[in-house]
């Protein structure tokens, strides 16, 4: 995991946990709508920002590893010393996987809400519209 999934992964649990609450609970969650869009925004934002970020996070490792021939140490191999290993980067399916899966959550929320006739349609769809989804 990484913190752009985990964030993701944070939001949707909750979203996901509002569904399955009683009707008198929910409304207190639609209460602070705009916050719980407002959050799944930040995660959308995060999670389509990550392939920038770590192409600058990447590059700002190479050239210090680069500028300054840092090695790191390792026991287990043969040479005790070797060039320091660049960032891993989080693949693409699974960060699209975190934003489908927060996409389902959030919308799953905003129709149970719609269903239970405590958010009007035109709300939902202005909803899905501000977020970028269908």
């Amino acid at each position: 995991m990484s913190y752009s999934t985990d964030v993701a992964k944070l939001i949707e649990e909750q979203l996901e946990r509002f569904v399955t609450l009683n009707r008198h609970q929910l409304v207190g969650h639609v209460a602070n709508l705009d916050f719980w869009l407002a959050q799944v925004r930040q995660a959308f934002a995060i999670l389509d920002g990550y392939g920038e970020r770590f192409v600058r996070m990447h590059t700002a490792q190479e050239q210090y590893v680069e500028q300054r021939g840092t090695v790191e140490f390792e026991l287990e191999r043969h040479s005790s010393e070797y060039r320091a290993s660049p960032p891993r980067r989080v693949p693409d399916n699974v960060l699209r996987k975190a934003r489908q899966t927060l996409t389902t959550a959030v919308t799953r929320f905003l129709n149970r809400c719609k269903e239970e006739g405590l958010i009007a349609d035109s709300d939902v769809t202005k909803a899905c519209q501000d977020l970028g989804i269908d």
